[in-house]
């Protein structure tokens, strides 16, 4: 991240790489928010999903919140090899 200062309210009380959670229904432990695509989404199984976890930078003045992928180049290239598949 290279941009300092809140998107919104240009603030620079940015709290970075906030861990985003997902508590699930009745969950005990709480795990992290994720991405899932899958190399074969038509596929009834042997999908070949691919997760990839979020996290959030948050503005400590206004509170505005952005949410980031970990990994976005791994999910741009599958993006792009399934949709040469599809041809």
């Amino acid at each position: 991240m290279t941009e300092a200062a809140c998107a919104k309210c240009r603030s620079t009380k940015v709290l970075p790489k906030v861990r985003v959670m997902d508590r699930g229904d009745y969950s005990l432990d709480a795990g992290e928010l994720a991405l899932i695509v899958y190399e074969k989404p038509e596929a009834m199984i042997f999908k070949g999903p691919h997760e990839g976890s979020l996290f959030a930078r948050v503005c400590g003045e206004c509170g505005y919140t952005e949410m980031y992928l970990e990994n976005p180049g791994e999910f741009y290239r599958l993006f792009t090899e399934t949709q040469g598949k599809k041809g």
